[in-house]
């Protein structure tokens, strides 16, 4: 009974968690070609702080004492931040294509403090080329108190890595797996506890550094946490054959929530908070030594 259990939550775990995305605005974004850096005049205005997040496809407003009106694309009010809140123009065009708001009029509040997150469509990098570095820029115009600024910055491109140190490495793992099979060496536990850790370590990694609202995503580490605390406790109580079966659904449920991230690997920028070196390697482990234990298990009848 315990058993089946754990099965159902590494299975219900595995299809709630978002998949993540690759420069995608309203998903959990690990991995995108640019990176966009604000100039130096929007980091300095005057009781305004502003800062880009969500894959570099959002932005943040905060204030001090000063209201902030941003302008649309046909230079309408669209957007107002002030001390006690945050209004969105509702007969703005942009307002409306963002869809900060249904088309009508006068403002509406969305806000009751003196911050505001939106997607901003003007933050969208240009398609990807051969060149590298400050590519392109963007501008945001605004005002405070009444005074003209410009929300400005650069789209910083980045060199894609290359896939195949990746690949290799993970047929020489692979290739060590099936060597240690032939010997009949005990793997499924090691390799399914692996995979798990770095599949959490992962999670907790991404789901820290990046969300659609500026804030980190507790839940989804409170989940995987939990989850893998649990697990953890099974395994170590459960006997042979049944811990080695569940070490390889462990191992199963590792490598396909990794896929979902696969990204990494073919854009320079990891958002994480660890290196990219390091993120692409937990991601890495995750995925060989899942589907490793994953198969052991299934092939030795979870004896191994």
């Amino acid at each position: 009974m315990r058993t089946r259990i754990i099965v159902l939550l590494l299975a219900g775990f595995t299809l709630a968690a978002p998949a993540s995305a690759s420069a995608h605005a309203r998903s959990t974004t690990v991995a995108l070609d640019y990176r966009l850096e604000l100039d130096r005049t929007a980091r300095s205005i005057p009781g305004v702080s502003v800062t880009v997040l969500d894959g570099d496809r959002a932005v943040r407003i905060s204030v001090r004492g000063v209201t902030v009106v941003v302008r649309g694309d046909l230079d309408e009010p669209m957007l107002r931040v002030g001390p006690h809140g945050a209004w969105v123009n509702r007969a703005s065009v942009t307002a409306v294509a963002e869809r900060l708001t249904q088309p009508s009029r006068g403002w509406t509040r969305v806000a009751s403090g003196p911050s505001y997150t939106w997607h901003e469509h003007r933050l969208a990098p240009p398609p990807y080329g051969a060149e590298t570095g400050a590519v392109a820029r963007f501008t945001i115009p605004a005002t405070v108190d009444g005074r003209p600024v410009t929300i400005g910055g650069t789209f910083v491109r980045y060199e894609r890595p290359a896939v195949w140190p990746w690949l290799t490495a993970g047929v020489v793992f692979a290739c060590a797996v099936a060597a240690a099979i032939r010997l009949r060496r005990p793997l499924t536990l090691g390799l399914g506890t692996l995979a798990g850790l770095a599949a959490l370590a992962s999670l907790i990694a991404f789901a820290a550094a990046d969300a659609p609202n500026g804030r980190v995503a507790w839940l989804q580490i409170g989940l995987g946490v939990g989850l893998g605390l649990v697990v953890c406790g099974v395994l170590v109580r459960a006997r042979e054959p049944r811990r080695s079966q569940l070490a390889g659904l462990l191992g199963a449920v590792a490598a396909a929530l990794s896929l979902g991230s696969l990204g990494v690997f073919r854009h320079g920028v990891v958002v994480s908070l660890l290196s990219a070196t390091a993120s692409r390697t937990l991601l890495a482990v995750a995925l060989v030594a899942g589907a490793a234990a994953a198969v052991t298990s299934f092939l030795h009848g979870g004896r191994t």
